[in-house]
């Protein structure tokens, strides 16, 4: 567990890094550092890693990080970086980094800072080119500025946001639309005003690999769409990578947002260890050819059992928020679940087979919240057994599908509000303890 690029700590190894920021970045550099047999700390501002992704899906990753032994540090950030005497000599460079909760970490030998984007354009708003009050330089639908011979690209500048529309515009700092934005000014300047290209805007689809795992998303995330007050619903589903009869399948744990009423795709976001990112570029596809989420269910895409399904995971999201959208089942979100199972009235239904909920654990426990399991197998033979006086019930299985059968049969059968939990226990396990 040597480093070998710090040879001059001899027998002191493993050292001990201090990341700081838990973006893309940030989670490169804890794996890279890891893999040389450091021992790391990754310190994150908000309270979860990867802000791109919502806090469930950012849960996948950093469960895996901790599993790994990464000392993972949310919700924090560094105050100060103090000199370390525990030298007798008083040689040692070591740093020991002080938190604003005032929790001082170990010594590290190792400090990276990767604490986002900020543009740096103060030589530029000093030559006169228009700025944002954040710093983006403004540019047209040509990648020009306010000053006809200077154009710009990339991390600094402002663009359409052409999911909300209405000329929104966001800053989106990913080398992809910096590269064609690039070539796209060459070809305006180059090309005469006959040739002038237009920046459509960017949809911001962007990937991540985390040891063993992938983390993709496009579009925009819960908290993007409640600061614009627009409306959504999404789907989580745990699909497999290709078909589950053929060896090797790893789960992909999907989170499609959407509009309730017209299915405009808002965003998505996928992690797992295979075929994420092929999933959010299909969606990226869609999304800017403007289709919804029922054509997700009817796209025809490439299927052979070792790389897909016949219903891909990106049909199956399709499928599911279709249901949502067509009022074939109402959902409840994991957030909602402990709140919901602490009121009178409400049964918490898990469909799961006894051996699964043995193996796994319950889906939930305290809150006054009154659970029944009844294997869907079975459901129908033992209806009776939930109470008559019910006045709403919250269904729940391992990954959602079977919920939904369960959903579709009680909805026949019972006079209570029957509703789905999204993502079931996959997902709700992983973030019950941040409710």
């Amino acid at each position: 567990n040597k480093c070998s690029t710090c040879s001059e700590y001899g027998n002191k190894v493993p050292l001990h890094a201090v990341v700081a920021g838990a973006g893309f970045v940030g989670l490169e550099m804890v794996e890279q550092l890891m893999r040389r047999g450091l021992e790391v700390t990754v310190v994150e501002m908000l309270p979860q890693v990867l802000g791109p992704l919502d806090v469930e899906m950012a849960a996948i990753i950093e469960d895996d990080l901790k599993a790994k032994g990464v000392n993972v540090v949310t919700g924090d950030g560094i105050q100060e970086f103090l000199p370390f005497n525990g030298n007798e000599h008083g040689d040692d460079p070591s740093t020991v980094v002080k938190l604003k909760s005032g929790t001082l970490l170990p010594p590290a030998q190792i400090t990276i800072l990767g604490m986002g984007v900020r543009p740096d354009t103060k030589v530029v708003a000093e030559a006169g080119i228009e700025c944002t009050p954040r710093g983006h330089i403004v540019v047209n639908d040509y990648l020009q500025t306010n000053k006809a011979s200077v154009w710009a690209a990339g991390d600094a500048i402002e663009v359409l946001n052409p999911i909300v529309g209405n000329g929104d515009k966001w800053a989106v700092p990913l080398a992809g639309p910096a590269n064609r934005q690039g070539r796209m000014i060459a070809d305006n300047i180059f090309g005469g005003e006959k040739k002038m290209r237009k920046f459509k805007g960017t949809y911001a689809a962007s990937v991540v690999r985390v040891f063993e795992l992938i983390g993709a998303c496009v579009g925009m995330n819960e908290k993007m769409l409640s600061a614009k007050q627009l409306p959504f619903a999404s789907v989580h589903v745990h699909p497999g990578s290709h078909a589950g009869y053929f060896p090797g399948a790893k789960s992909v744990n999907f989170k499609l947002l959407f509009h309730p009423t017209t299915g405009q795709i808002w965003g998505a976001q996928a992690v797992g260890e295979e075929g994420v990112e092929k999933r959010i570029d299909v969606i990226s596809t869609a999304m800017q050819g403007n289709l919804t989420v029922e054509d997700l269910a009817e796209l025809e895409l490439c299927y052979a059992p070792p790389v897909g399904s016949a219903k891909d995971p990106v049909n199956i999201a399709g499928m599911a928020a279709l249901n949502v959208l067509e009022g074939l089942v109402e959902q409840v979100d994991w957030k909602e679940l402990k709140k919901a199972a602490s009121l009178p009235g409400v049964v918490i239904l898990d469909v799961r087979n006894p051996g699964e909920i043995e193996k796994s654990g319950p889906l939930i426990e305290g809150c006054n919240a009154k659970t029944i399991n009844i294997p869907l197998d079975n459901l129908r033979a033992r209806v009776a057994e939930i109470p008559a006086d019910t006045e709403r019930i919250i269904v729940s299985c391992a990954s959602g599908q079977r919920a939904y059968y369960a959903c579709r049969i009680l909805m026949q059968t019972q006079s209570a509000k029957v509703e789905n939990l999204s993502g079931a226990f996959k997902t709700f396990s992983r973030v019950s303890e941040r409710v």
